[in-house]
């Protein structure tokens, strides 16, 4: 049966995709790459793309013409805008000029694409913020309310509007008023938890109303919207439940174990910030009226779940490691002394949905590393071979901080469908050997193991440090790992 465009919401799509390697684009674009759609992302960087999105992406530089874009815009069946620099630092008139730039300017040439189209995308999702609404307030306003004042309120309206402007009746247009969305790799937690941590946790005097996502509902609703062809105009994406500065900092307080809670005089934020305090002063009780009229459902609802979320570590242990064995891997252990020379044991498990043949494909490409780690590890493949298998020597860069480390990795054991080990030949570790098993659960889920058996150098003071910092680093390494996986399975 051949499937016409007109159709073609319900099956596999051509998705095209800007703001791919930022935060949220990333989430993002796995997520509906996991769906079976074919994703085409626009970037300023290739290479930087091609390390951080893993397989199967088609990157086209942001430099390509109106002509070409239109061209791809004609087999696109919808678009999916997200690009936008950060906004929560000290604006000048330059910075508030880059800023409309990034958001206005890239809008525009995505409309005028649309608009130049014989046959345009159906879909065109277009990010937009809760700023809209200015500083309203305790009373609740939804996509019905008024617009607000001030630069936010002003950057978010002319933002839409530009995505308004697309002059066909064919292309159905979703404007996301994004609230303040909550990640352990990027947004507010990615500032605030160090601080937290060292216990200066802190909230603000005026303790305002903040509007906040979960970032899987957020990667969720993008998918409703262009699931739910009902749907057009502002969405708030926001949790029903907002919270005040207070709570939020409270709630985070008690996830992170920080003995501290320090009040903030709103006076001190703007020295620092100067008019891009609003970002933290504004209190906006803002609620999802479009989300509920339609039934969406809503994963995190509460913050206490969304922060669970991101700092629940019970899924992923690290322990001292013993001679215990583990059937799938016994002989290999013992023909590397695995057990010998390791020193601490990690262990994540979780359940996915797919066949053995789909997921072993997927986590054992080199190339979708760098789509499953945190950005700030600076990800980057070096060398792989073009077939992988036992005996396969893989070499790529980490970045801790200021700090590059080459890491090269064979693969000793390779089971298709079923497992794959990797020790380390050269790194930063004195031993690394991770097990990567997948053990059919039922016919279409299986359990997904990654082990990995490791030691620290540095004797007495590599053990401090691993207690300090290399654990905590690893068990969020692994976190974000798995978020990763969820979204994409």
């Amino acid at each position: 049966m051949s499937i016409s465009r007109s159709d073609s919401l319900i099956f596999a799509m051509h998705i095209f995709i800007t703001g791919s390697t930022g935060f949220i684009g990333r989430f993002t674009t796995s997520y509906l790459q996991g769906r079976g759609h074919t994703i085409t992302v626009l970037v300023r960087n290739p290479h930087r793309a091609n390390d951080l999105l893993g397989q199967g992406i088609e990157i086209i530089p942001s430099s390509v013409s109106l002509t070409e874009l239109t061209r791809r815009f004609e087999t696109t069946d919808v678009v999916v805008n997200l690009a936008g620099s950060p906004i929560a630092t000290r604006w000048n008139r330059k910075r508030k000029q880059e800023i409309r730039d990034s958001r206005i300017g890239i809008t525009k040439f995505l409309v005028d694409a649309i608009n130049n189209c014989q046959n345009p995308p159906q879909l065109l999702i277009s990010a937009s913020a809760v700023g809209y609404y200015g500083n309203p307030g305790k009373p609740g306003v939804d996509e019905s309310s008024e617009k607000g004042d001030g630069f936010l309120s002003d950057l978010s309206a002319q933002w839409e509007s530009t995505a308004m402007n697309v002059q066909n009746n064919r292309t159905r247009i979703c404007l996301l008023r994004i609230g303040i969305v909550i990640g352990r790799e990027g947004g507010i937690l990615k500032t605030l938890t160090p601080l937290f941590e060292t216990h200066l946790g802190h909230y603000i005097a005026s303790d305002p109303i903040m509007p906040w996502i979960h970032i899987s509902d957020l990667v969720k609703i993008i998918g409703f919207c262009i699931t739910n062809t009902s749907l057009s105009g502002p969405v708030n994406c926001t949790a029903p439940t907002p919270v005040t500065n207070k709570e939020f900092a409270t709630a985070l307080k008690g996830f992170v174990r920080s003995k501290f809670l320090l009040r903030i005089p709103n006076l001190l934020l703007k020295p620092v910030l100067g008019e891009a305090s609003t970002v933290l002063t504004n209190s906006q009780n803002v609620l999802p009226m479009v989300l509920n009229k339609n039934s969406f459902d809503f994963d995190f609802p509460t913050i206490r779940q969304a922060l669970d979320a991101e700092f629940n570590q019970k899924a992923i242990i690290i322990e001292n490691n013993s001679s215990a064995t583990d059937v799938e891997t016994d002989s290999l252990r013992d023909k590397y002394s695995v057990n010998r020379n390791g020193q601490y044991k990690l262990t994540s498990t979780m359940t996915l949905t797919g066949t053995p043949k789909s997921l072993f494909n997927f986590f054992s490409s080199p190339l979708n590393l760098g789509g499953l780690t945190p950005q700030w590890m600076n990800f980057q493949i070096l060398d792989i071979p073009k077939h992988i298998s036992e005996g396969s020597i893989i070499k790529y860069r980490i970045g801790l901080g200021p700090f590059k480390l080459s890491w090269t990795t064979i693969i000793v054991s390779w089971n298709p469908n079923k497992s794959f080990i990797d020790l380390q030949e050269r790194g930063p570790y004195s031993f690394w050997w991770h097990e990567h098993i997948l053990n059919q659960k039922t016919t279409n889920s299986l359990v997904m193991i990654d082990r990995v058996i490791y030691r620290i150098p540095g004797g007495i003071f590599g053990r401090l440090i691993h207690r300090l910092f290399i654990k905590k680093t690893l068990l969020r390494i692994f976190r974000f790992r798995a978020q990763s996986i969820k979204l994409r399975f």
